[in-house]
């Protein structure tokens, strides 16, 4: 399965039950540029150098994310995360005010060793944001037009919610990885 289609249709493997009426197809090309970018600065340079790239949590429509919200909300920031690109809700308005697209993956083999996937990203691909959940989390990836290289690990609470921790910018942030393996 190519990467596009995953970043598309990533729900159908993950809530298999769930039916969009649109099928959760970008409807701007704002995000559909951006959803290019994200392809080709970020999935496309991972999966030639680790391999088969997994989005467990990819662009998100009005559709989708209304049906995210109302099925499982926990962990999600629709208006910060980028995962909506440049979508609108029903009033015009965008649903996250940040320019760019993101997804969260994994690269099978890695499952268990994603910061050696984040490593690589901070060294040598150009992203605006990055969140590190630890080394058996899938990664939070985004391109936008700042490529702000900011990283952000992220921790959870004894009551399962995360919160953000540490952060960094460019390759300051390595050793924040390292000390959150």
């Amino acid at each position: 399965m190519d990467t596009q289609h995953q970043l598309i249709n990533w729900y159908r493997h993950r809530h298999p039950e769930w039916q969009l009426i649109k099928n959760n197809t970008p409807e701007t090309e704002d995000s559909l540029m951006w959803l290019n970018q994200l392809e080709d600065k970020i999935l496309t340079p991972l999966a030639n150098e680790f391999g088969n790239i997994v989005i467990t949590y990819g662009f998100t429509s009005h559709e989708l994310i209304r049906k995210v919200l109302k099925e499982s909300p926990a962990h999600i920031a629709p208006e910060l995360d980028q995962h909506s690109a440049h979508e609108v809700n029903t009033k015009g308005t965008r649903i996250c005010k940040r320019d760019g697209a993101a997804c969260d993956i994994y690269i099978d083999s890695f499952e268990n060793q994603m910061q050696v996937i984040a490593r690589y990203i901070i060294e040598n691909l150009e992203f605006d944001r990055l969140y590190f959940y630890g080394s058996s989390r899938p990664l939070h990836i985004s391109v936008g037009p700042e490529q702000n290289h900011f990283v952000q690990v992220m921790a959870t609470r004894a009551d399962g919610k995360r919160h953000p921790c540490k952060r960094g910018v460019d390759k300051d942030a390595l050793k924040l990885i390292e000390i959150s393996e």
